[in-house]
């Protein structure tokens, strides 16, 4: 006979909608779990090592008096209306490990008597209209508070090895620490479809959150990143799909772009040894001629088009054609990594670069330096960073 565990019921409801799943996308192994909830039946030591399996709870955790308290944000939606209209269990799993992190990143900086810095000088205006001069006043806060010149910018094409990386993943990991500089915790989510977001922002006045989907491309990443930071700087909280044509969206859309690829620079920009775009007499650009301008900024060649067009170097007619040839481009690449990964007998991502992407640099430097500096101990690094202890060496290795 097994022996059954007088848990609270409302611990097992609470679980299943904090983790954003129905009864009908449960396995089999829990399909008792409306009989748990109503108090009709009282699960076994194996059912709740289930439910944490799904709900990612411990099995205690069902054994509580009531449910933790945790902070209900109303989250603005800007995605499009073909997108899923809820949050997905993997999607709501990111959002408590985003919060997970701020607290126990709070917590050790309050241990350890350091100043958190506060965010909220750093918002303009919460309500914001577009017109070119909002982007310009937004785009250029942005680029002073983050201090990064356009010279910088230009020299992360080279990887740590000196070699250019046109991938621009150096690109992608130069903006997350300077971005991170201004008490900003950035994540990346590791299984959230592509299709229900492309970034999301948590704002808070101190250790504000932005969550990038991990499956995009570099380039994605880099402009949803600035994205966001735009968001933020309007002192909201956010869901994007940074593609959709939405007022706010397309405002900050513009003033990314216009972050990334600063007009007056783009004028003298070299496409080529002797001439700049401003010389550049055909409203037609070519696949190199855009590279080339991709690969001094770090974006993606639809970024630098858009730009393009706004000096009035392009028609709008070359502008939607050459984005549509893009979009189907890169839907082609994306169909044939799939098949690779598909194909694939390799054992993924090393768990140090899984640390290193989806907890980001500066949230695992800091774990590791509390480590170093023992506030907290094996337990708690393995916890924090999912990491046993002895790969520390290993992840130095990565983010120092």
């Amino acid at each position: 006979m097994s022996y059954r565990v007088n848990v609270n019921p409302a611990m097992i409801k609470w679980a299943r909608k904090n983790a954003g799943f129905e009864f009908e996308d449960l396995p089999k192994s829990l399909n008792n779990a409306p009989l748990w909830e109503n108090d009709d039946l009282k699960p076994t030591w194996k059912d709740l090592r289930n439910l944490a399996k799904k709900y990612k709870r411990p099995p205690v955790f069902y054994l509580r008096s009531e449910p933790p308290k945790i902070d209900e944000m109303d989250i603005i939606e800007f995605r499009s209306d073909d997108k899923i209209t809820k949050f997905s269990s993997d999607l709501n799993l990111e959002i408590n490990k985003a919060k997970f992190r701020r607290t126990v990143y709070i917590n050790i900086q309050n241990e350890m008597n350091m100043k958190i810095k506060d965010f909220s000088k750093n918002v303009i205006e919460k309500e914001v209209n577009y017109n070119k001069e909002t982007v310009q006043h937004f785009a250029k806060a942005i680029r002073n508070l983050l201090g990064v010149s356009l010279e910088k910018q230009s020299e992360w094409i080279k990887n740590d090895s000196g070699n250019k990386d046109y991938l621009h993943s150096k690109f992608l990991y130069e903006w997350k620490e300077e971005v991170s500089e201004l008490g900003i915790l950035i994540f990346e989510t590791e299984n959230v479809s592509e299709n229900e977001m492309s970034g999301l922002s948590l704002y808070y006045d101190k250790c504000p959150i932005i969550l990038l989907n991990g499956k995009n491309k570099p380039n994605r990443r880099i402009f949803t990143l600035i994205h966001e930071l735009a968001h933020l700087m309007m002192g909201v909280s956010t869901i994007c799909d940074v593609d959709i044509d939405n007022k706010k969206e397309f405002l900050c859309n513009q003033i990314t772009s216009e972050v990334l690829i600063p007009l007056e620079s783009l004028k003298n920009a070299k496409i080529s040894k002797n001439q700049s775009v401003k010389d550049y007499e055909s409203e037609e650009w070519t696949s190199r001629q855009l590279g080339v301008l991709s690969h001094i900024y770090g974006v993606s060649k639809q970024t630098v088009i858009i730009q393009l067009y706004k000096l009035g170097k392009t028609s709008k007619n070359f502008k939607n054609s050459t984005i549509t040839t893009l979009k189907e481009h890169n839907a082609r690449l994306k169909d044939k990594e799939k098949e690779r990964l598909k194909n694939s007998k390799g054992g993924g991502m090393a768990p140090v670069k899984k640390v290193k992407k989806y907890d980001g640099k500066p949230f695992s430097r800091f774990i590791v330096s509390a480590y170093e500096n023992e506030i907290i101990g094996p337990t708690e690094f393995k916890r924090y960073l999912n990491l046993p202890i002895d790969s520390i060496d290993s992840l130095y290795d990565e983010i120092f």
